[in-house]
């Protein structure tokens, strides 16, 4: 049997890591680049990252991944587009009752009508791959892992959305510099609720007691699915999620860009720092 595991690493044209698809210790994308370096497939990324924009496409490629049926499955894409009209490398899936074969790959030289239901129609299949079979078990695991990337960013994306709204509606005082994203369990879910003082304590946490603004916005709902994680593994995601939205957006600057303190976590538990604006936004500001 072949080994098949999702795996943090950075590719070859991305600068932070991502989960990557590793058959026997090896990335996919240095596999096939290894044995066709004329191909230019280095740095490919697994479709099944969050990062296909286009419904319709990503419904396509996780649809013949889960089928029970024989399929042809987009499994990596470019990084440059991330979508199923530039270089794909396609898998040919059988599914048995103890294992999953992959029988074939090759890369994709399908029509572009109708996208995206051509894929695989049209496939180069590399003659120097020999056929893969993995246990079923371990490949249920490793689909699994990138669903749940995919929660994550949902997640991620709900705390974007809903920053910028706070910053559009609210007028938060200008002596507010110090902020707590509070994180409140739920029987159905997670949520957050965001408050701010005039100073904080960096060695005491009871800083974030003293509520001298209060979001009037509605408490974030981060959905039934936020329940899969328990009280730290959700807090991270929340910390993780406002630090990726201070780095990505550079306009508009919003109250978290602003901030000279900053904390997520739960009332009665330890709060963690969430990490401040990057030193050259001060400069704009």
């Amino acid at each position: 049997m072949n080994e098949i595991q999702a795996k943090y690493e950075k590719s070859e044209y991305c600068d932070k890591p991502h989960l990557t698809i590793n058959v026997d210790g090896k990335s996919l994308d240095i596999m096939l680049h290894e044995l066709y370096p004329e191909k230019s497939l280095i740095g490919l990324v697994p479709t099944l990252l969050d990062w296909l924009g286009d419904r319709k496409e990503r419904r396509l490629v996780w649809d013949r991944f889960e089928s029970m049926q024989k399929q042809v499955v987009p499994i990596l894409m470019c990084p440059d587009d991330v979508d199923l009209w530039c270089s794909v490398i396609n898998v040919e899936v059988e599914k048995t009752e103890n294992s999953v074969k992959w029988l074939r790959i090759g890369i994709d030289l399908s029509s572009s009508d109708p996208m995206p239901d051509s894929i695989g129609t049209n496939v180069e299949w590399f003659d120097k791959i020999e056929p893969m079979e993995f246990e079923k078990a371990k490949y249920e695991k490793f689909g699994s892992a990138f669903k749940t990337e995919i929660d994550k960013d949902e997640i991620k994306q709900r705390i974007s959305f809903w920053i910028n709204r706070i910053n559009d509606k609210e007028v938060i005082p200008k002596s507010i510099k110090a902020f707590n994203f509070r994180i409140i369990k739920t029987e159905s879910d997670y949520q957050i609720h965001l408050v701010g003082t005039n100073n904080h304590d960096s060695e005491n946490d009871d800083w974030a007691c003293e509520e001298y603004f209060k979001s009037k916005e509605s408490y974030l709902n981060l959905g039934a699915g936020s329940k899969k994680w328990n009280g730290l593994e959700i807090q991270s995601i929340v910390k993780t999620g406002i630090e990726q939205f201070i780095e990505t957006q550079i306009s508009p600057i919003t109250f978290v860009h602003r901030a000279d303190f900053m904390t997520t976590g739960f009332d009665n538990g330890e709060l963690q720092r969430v990490k401040p604006k990057a030193p050259n936004l001060a400069k704009t500001q």
